[in-house]
């Protein structure tokens, strides 16, 4: 999936946004909340203006309303489909058609997902983000999305305390000999890394639990070794959301 090359206020690309809607309030709002999340927005007042302006960028997601001027938002959707430019794009949409029933027939129309009118940011940031986010067996994305109602700030100080605190973690364990102490911090390893969602370091910290109630301190030592490249994975995966957690970030207050 295309990212944008633009840094953002996170280190990281930002994500840029392509807004069609015919109401200039609904376009202001909605504008001004992606603005404020540091992502780059474009807006177009209808289909037509949207397929210029996408015949000459790249976009990492399409919000677009449904009923609009000229071409409708389903138009505008079949076109984006039969287009290699613009195939893979996700596209949400933005409708006051609420109920169950038009939420599937929107879907079955190749949107990728929507949301109702009036917008709710929270809802809006999750489904940002999940879309326009790789998939990864190092993060647990919607956990993470979930426990901070998407936004990408606090999930940034989340995982920032998580570097620090789970590296100190192993380093204790690679000290210590005592099996009932290096359970214990293999356990409080483990909640933390499900809270951060860094499932590879929860998948590391249980099988260092395991080998210690076993009595195996050779294997547990020989664990932690793969706790820094867990740990950078775990890094990589977070910048594909837009955050970057540098050196400073791991030397606490």
């Amino acid at each position: 999936m295309y990212k944008g090359n633009n840094a953002d206020n996170y280190g990281g690309p930002a994500l840029r946004v392509l807004i069609v809607e015919d109401d200039a309030v609904n376009l202001l709002v909605i504008s001004r909340l992606l603005e404020k999340k540091g992502y780059v927005v474009e807006t177009a007042v209808n289909g037509q203006k949207a397929l210029s302006i996408l015949g000459n960028d790249m976009f990492d997601i399409v919000l677009m309303d449904i009923s609009m001027p000229k071409i409708d938002g389903l138009a505008l959707t079949k076109q984006m489909k039969k287009n290699s430019h613009t195939q893979n794009i996700p596209i949400v949409a933005m409708t006051t058609f609420a109920s169950l029933e038009d939420r599937e027939k929107l879907l079955n129309e190749g949107l990728d997902a929507y949301i109702a009118k009036p917008v709710d940011p929270s809802e809006l940031y999750k489904i940002i983000l999940q879309l326009t986010s790789a998939d990864s067996d190092a993060i647990d994305q919607n956990g993470l999305i979930m426990r901070t109602d998407g936004d990408r700030e606090f999930m940034r100080n989340i995982a920032a305390v998580f570097c620090r605190t789970s590296t100190e973690a192993i380093d204790e364990i690679k000290k210590s000999t005592d099996l009932q102490v290096i359970s214990g911090l293999a356990h409080k390893l483990k909640g933390s890394a499900e809270t951060a969602g860094a499932l590879k370091v929860t998948e590391l910290a249980r099988q260092i639990k395991s080998l210690a109630e076993k009595g195996n301190l050779k294997n547990v030592h020989k664990a932690c070794a793969s706790f820094q490249h867990e740990l950078d994975m775990f890094k990589k995966s977070l910048m594909d959301l837009g955050i970057v957690i540098g050196n400073d970030d791991n030397k606490g207050e």
